[in-house]
């Protein structure tokens, strides 16, 4: 309990030292000059993140960093805890947009760096919501910035791995740019698990992207389970199962 009442006061301390460079960020975005700040951006979203889940005890290791490719890209992962967030942003590459739930944009601190990364929020109970959210994001990345999705729509807490919804599936295939499934393992030890933080070793794997361009209807069809597969194959069977909300 220690760990987690000091995690949550470096969590607020860390996000209240950092807001000059948030509002000068913010400065130089709303003045059209987003290249100057996107580099401070990725910077401080990356230490950031890395920060929380070091304070958190989450100890990382993470393979494939070679499949990440140089462009635009849609990066698909499994959702097993809160933790997801900060190793998707600290570990798999440079941080990068997110398409988050709604609730995320109502945390003061959090929201204004989830702003700057250009991240697009979805409110899953309202359907039009829902289909803007996705026709956002899908421009978002025909504009050449890259998404990192979980198509669980929720957390499986180190339950089985959640049916893919296709909807985020079409942000990649409609800007007809690779889709990089993500497999990440062992998140939901460091808080889902008991409740409180506690360390724990978690394993990120990077697979080889998929290329979306000229996929026939069948093939964006068969895309969801095709990702899901390929993120469980380096799984333990026990997360092995479909579980429907």
């Amino acid at each position: 309990m220690i760990r987690t009442i000091l995690w949550a006061i470096y969590f607020i301390l860390y996000l209240v030292v950092v807001s000059p460079k948030w509002l000068y960020c913010h400065h130089l975005v709303k003045t059209g000059k987003r290249d100057k700040a996107q580099p401070i951006i990725d910077n401080m979203v990356h230490r950031w993140a890395g920060r929380l889940l070091a304070a958190a005890g989450g100890r990382v290791e993470v393979t494939g960093q070679e499949n990440i490719p140089e462009g635009t890209a849609v990066f698909v992962a499994n959702h097993q805890s809160d933790f997801d967030i900060p190793v998707v942003l600290s570990c798999v590459g440079k941080p990068r947009a997110l398409l988050a739930k709604v609730s995320l944009s109502k945390v003061p601190g959090i929201h204004g760096w989830m702003d700057l990364l250009q991240c697009v929020y979805v409110d899953r109970s309202d359907e039009k919501q829902s289909v803007r959210a996705l026709m956002d994001s899908t421009k978002l990345v025909k504009s050449g910035v890259s998404m990192t999705i979980f198509p669980e729509g929720t957390r499986s807490k180190g339950g089985p791995v959640k049916e893919f919804k296709g909807g985020a599936f079409r942000i990649a295939t409609s800007a007809k740019v690779p889709v990089v499934p993500v497999t990440i393992e062992g998140t939901y030890h460091l808080l889902e698990e008991h409740y409180r933080i506690r360390p724990g070793k978690v394993v990120v794997t990077i697979h080889k992207p998929i290329q979306t361009a000229g996929m026939s209807r069948q093939e964006v069809r068969e895309l969801p389970e095709r990702v899901r597969e390929q993120i469980l194959s380096v799984m333990d069977e026990r997360y092995r199962g479909e579980e429907k909300e």
